[in-house]
């Protein structure tokens, strides 16, 4: 199945029901792929699998996707898919209780807005970088041109909430 560092499938694939992290491991070990990827993708499939909220996540994100030039009116952009990228990734290393505090929108400008349920405070997500602005016990703090990685922008969002 491996032929010079590519892995092509030359039988259809065939799906089985995995619903525990060693389930899917033992899976995985019959594929000819590197153990990092194996752990990488193991993990990532036992979310999609164990958290329906995780697929909804997705499939909401992909609608954000689907919105086109001037959706709200003039000026306004549609979301870019590095943006809708960058929030994915987000995704898959939080788990459900981070979201709670969150409502994510779209904003004119082809990014990305978190607003808090809770405190008075925004996350505008970019291409490359990620703003934030809370408001909390009467004092104003925020940071811009921050650069994105999915750690530090979720850091941001458990510091926030």
């Amino acid at each position: 199945m491996e032929q010079d560092n590519k892995t092509t499938a030359n039988e259809p694939m065939i799906a089985y029901g995995a619903n525990s992290y060693a389930d899917v491991m033992c899976l995985l070990y019959t594929m000819p792929i590197t153990p990092e990827v194996k752990e990488r993708v193991g993990r990532r499939l036992v979310k999609e699998v164990s958290e329906p909220a995780l697929a909804n996540a997705f499939a909401k994100i992909d609608e954000l996707g689907k919105l086109e030039d001037g959706w709200a009116g003039d000026g306004s952009y549609a979301i870019s898919k590095r943006v809708l990228n960058n929030l994915k990734r987000v995704l898959l290393i939080s788990e459900n209780d981070d979201w709670t505090e969150w409502m994510i929108g779209p904003d004119v400008n082809a990014t990305v807005g978190l607003q808090s349920k809770k405190n008075r405070a925004i996350i505008s997500l970019g291409t490359d970088e990620y703003s934030y602005y809370v408001r909390k016990n009467g004092k104003r703090m925020g940071n811009s041109h921050i650069k994105f990685t999915p750690e530090s922008f979720l850091n941001v969002m458990h510091e926030i909430a």
